[in-house]
């Protein structure tokens, strides 16, 4: 007699053996479960509390160990990373272009690069200091003359040395970041190549990464039908058109990869839909 239907299964194929398994073993099992401390004499009540709780803590542990799952969280926790730095940094870049501006507003419009702006604010400091500063580490040689052309015939304010030491911060702020980004992307990078290759290839990994973070796991990514992948992050546009009886959304997060963005508009639903039914070949 056995409650585990799973493993009557396996010893009647294995061994050939004839196990009985129905509704009143189960109930027999239960009601032994349920009078175990009656039972056996031996073991006080507090003991057997004790060793049930090591059990369940022992099984959830084994779980958790051998949890399919748990390379999909490593790569939901380093997509949802990369896209919080990637709004930091914005704001962060913003803010030193804002401040900065204050002191040097023509050096904006001049470098454009947000990473070249930084180190160039970093390194030069007071504007003033540009005529004997040498860029060219930083920036190229006809932007280099420009900048030092701009400062010379500034509209800027001027700002103390105590600004100039808080701006420089937030700059070394900045570059770190920026370091510690690639850092994480390459990360994701080998993460999305060595358990999604095809997805990585046909969408990318950013692409292929927040697709399996909307999803939950790389599992039930696999189980959506190309019609849902293909609006996954759209669900707010789809359930808005469905009530307004409008035209459904054609794509989803999938919009930004390579292979769709850089269709013509005509055929950009065509391929999205070609390009997910396509994930797993």
């Amino acid at each position: 007699m056995l409650c585990n239907n799973v493993l009557r299964l396996s010893l009647q194929d294995k061994f050939n053996l004839t196990c009985v398994h129905n509704t009143a073993i189960s109930e027999l099992m239960r009601c032994i479960r349920t009078q175990t401390n009656n039972l056996i004499t031996e073991v006080s009540e507090r003991e057997n509390t004790a060793m049930s709780l090591g059990l369940a803590h022992g099984l959830s542990r084994y779980k958790l160990k051998f949890s399919g799952d748990k390379i999909d969280t490593m790569i939901i926790q380093a997509v949802s990373l990369l896209d919080d730095l990637d709004k930091e940094l914005n704001n962060y870049i913003m803010r030193c272009r804002e401040w900065y501006g204050w002191h040097f507003p023509e050096l904006g419009s001049v470098v454009q690069d947000h990473a070249a702006y930084v180190k160039t604010v970093k390194k030069l400091g007071m504007r003033t200091a540009s005529i004997t500063m040498d860029l060219s580490d930083v920036l190229p040689a006809d932007l280099e003359q420009r900048v030092k052309d701009a400062a010379q015939i500034s509209m800027g304010t001027e700002i103390s040395d105590e600004d100039i030491r808080h701006i420089t911060g937030l700059c070394d702020q900045i570059i770190e970041m920026q370091d510690y980004r690639s850092q994480l992307f390459e990360y994701l990078r080998n993460r999305m190549a060595a358990i999604a290759p095809n997805l990585t290839v046909l969408l990318g990994e950013l692409v292929g990464a927040r697709l399996i973070s909307h999803a939950g796991s790389l599992m039930s990514l696999a189980k959506h039908p190309a019609s849902t992948i293909q609006i996954l992050g759209a669900e707010k546009a789809l359930f808005r058109a469905l009530k307004k009886k409008h035209d459904t959304p054609k794509y989803g997060l999938i919009y930004h990869a390579q292979l769709i963005s850089q269709s013509s508009q005509k055929i950009k639903g065509k391929v999205s839909g070609v390009g997910v039914t396509a994930r797993n070949s």
